[in-house]
C-alpha cells in the first residue's frame, strides 16, 4: 500500500468518524499525481431512513470527470445496493445511520483548459469542485427543506504539495460553510504556490500564484487589491468575508477567468500571457462578480455586459488614463460588429439558443457593455452630473440584498 493509501485508510479507521453527529458528510481525498486520479472515500451519517440520493459530477465538457468503481457499504462494511440514476447514484438503505461510499475519479484533461475546468498533471491540480465530488444536491435539499449535511474534508497530497481553497479549516480538516460553498468552489494544489494575503475593509483576500510568469507576483497582487478596493468604493463593502484568487498557467492559446460560487476566483491564462490591458480588465471584471452575481445572475446582460463596462471604467480610473476606457469600449464595439446575429436575435434568445461560446462575440457581453456606457452617459447628462449608473447599481444591490 502507498503512503497516501495508508494515510487514507488510517484516517477512515479513527474513532472520530464513528462519533460524528447526524447529517454529517466526511470526505478523505487522496491525490495521485503520477497517474492523474483521485481516490475518494466518504462517510455520511444521517437521521433519515431510506435511500440516499447523490449527485455525480458531469462526464462531459471541459470540467468533465469520470467516476469509476463507485461502491457503498454500511458502517460495518456490509455491501449496499447501488442504482445508477440519470444524474448520480441511489444507495439502497432502510434504517437511519451511517453509509460509506468510495470511488476513483479520473479526469478528461491532464491540464485544465480554463478557470471553469479541471485537470491534474504531475506538478499541480486545478479543479472546480462540482467536478470532483459525488455528493447530495444542494438544490434538491432546498426544494425538500432538508438541511445540507455538515461537510468535512481531508486531503492527502503528494509530498511537498500545499492545498489552496477558500474553505474554513481546523488543522488539516477543511470545513465548507454550506452545500453551495462546497459544490461551487475552486481548489488547487501544487508544491510551488506563492501566497499573498490582503485586506479591504472587513474582507480578507488571498492571492495564490504558481509557476514562472511574464509578470511579477507583486503586479498581479496589486491589480487584484485595486480591483477590490475600487469595487468597494463604488458599490459598498466586499459582500463576502474572504476571497481567494488562484492564478496559474493553463493551456497555450486559452485564457480564462471566472468566479466560482460566491468567493473563489480562478485566473488561468496561457503560459506567455502579459499583464496588459485586456488581462487587467478581465481581472477587474471577475472581481466585480463578487457584487454582480448570485441573485442577479438571471439578468446576464447586466452581470456580464454592464459589469464589463464598470470593470473598464474602474480600471481606467485606477490608471488615471481615460484612453484605457476608450480603447476597451472601441474593442467591444468592434467585436459587436463581428456578431452575425447582432440585429436578428435578442440577448435572451441568444442565451437560450446559443449558450456558451466565445465571450468576445456574445451579445450579453458586447451589447451589454455598450448598454452600460450609454446608460451611464444618459444618466450623467440628464442629471447634470448629480447621478450616474453607479447609483442605479447600488440601488439594485440594496434591492437584491433585501
Amino acid at each position: 500500500m502507498t503512503v497516501a493509501g495508508l494515510a487514507l485508510a488510517t484516517a477512515l479507521a479513527t474513532p472520530g468518524w464513528a462519533q460524528e453527529p447526524p447529517d454529517t458528510l466526511m470526505y478523505h481525498v487522496a491525490v495521485y499525481s503520477a497517474d492523474r486520479h483521485l481516490s475518494v472515500e466518504a462517510r455520511l451519517t444521517t437521521a433519515a431512513a431510506g435511500s440516499v440520493l447523490l449527485l455525480a459530477p458531469a462526464r462531459a465538457g471541459a470540467a468533465g470527470t469520470v467516476v469509476a468503481g463507485f461502491a457503498a457499504t454500511d458502517d460495518r462494511g456490509g455491501p449496499l445496493s447501488v442504482q445508477r440514476t440519470g444524474s448520480g447514484y441511489a444507495i439502497d438503505r432502510a434504517p437511519a445511520g451511517a453509509v460509506r461510499f468510495r470511488y476513483r475519479l479520473d479526469f478528461n484533461d491532464s491540464i485544465s483548459s480554463g478557470s471553469t475546468a479541471s485537470g491534474p498533471d504531475s506538478l499541480r491540480l486545478y479543479a472546480v469542485t462540482r467536478s470532483l465530488f459525488v455528493a447530495p444536491d444542494p438544490v434538491l435539499g432546498r426544494k425538500t427543506g432538508r438541511p445540507y449535511p455538515v461537510i468535512r474534508l481531508r486531503f492527502v497530497l503528494p509530498e511537498g504539495w500545499r492545498l489552496v481553497a477558500n474553505w474554513d479549516s481546523a488543522g488539516p480538516e477543511l470545513r465548507p460553510r454550506s452545500g453551495d460553498d462546497f459544490t461551487d468552489a475552486t481548489i488547487a494544489a501544487a508544491a510551488d504556490y506563492r501566497i499573498y494575503p490582503g485586506r479591504v475593509g472587513d474582507a480578507t483576500y488571498t492571492v495564490a500564484i504558481r509557476g514562472q510568469r511574464a509578470f511579477s507576483d507583486s503586479a498581479l497582487a496589486d491589480l487584484i487589491g485595486q480591483a477590490l478596493t475600487r469595487g468597494a468604493e463604488v458599490f459598498g463593502p466586499v459582500p463576502v468575508r474572504r476571497v481567494t484568487f488562484i492564478s496559474d498557467a493553463g493551456r497555450k492559446g486559452r485564457t480564462s477567468g471566472s468566479l466560482q460560487g460566491l468567493s473563489s476566483i480562478g485566473l488561468l491564462w496561457e503560459p506567455g500571457e502579459l499583464l496588459e490591458r485586456s488581462r487587467s480588465h478581465d481581472t477587474f471584471h471577475e472581481t466585480l462578480h463578487l457584487w454582480f452575481g448570485g441573485a442577479m445572475e438571471t439578468e446576464q446582460w447586466w452581470t456580464e455586459g454592464v459589469t464589463d463596462y464598470f470593470a473598464a471604467r474602474l480600471y481606467s480610473e485606477w490608471r488615471n488614463d481615460p484612453r484605457e476606457l476608450a480603447a476597451l469600449i472601441y474593442e467591444s464595439l468592434a467585436n459587436y460588429g463581428r456578431i452575425p446575429h447582432r440585429t436578428s436575435m435578442t440577448m435572451t434568445t441568444e442565451r437560450r439558443e446559443r449558450p456558451g461560446g466565445d465571450n468576445t462575440v456574445r451579445l450579453v457581453y458586447r451589447k451589454g457593455m455598450l448598454a452600460g456606457l450609454l446608460l451611464d452617459a444618459a444618466i450623467r447628462r440628464d442629471t447634470h452630473g448629480r447621478s450616474s449608473l453607479d447609483d442605479v447599481a447600488r440601488r439594485l444591490l440594496t434591492m437584491v440584498a433585501g
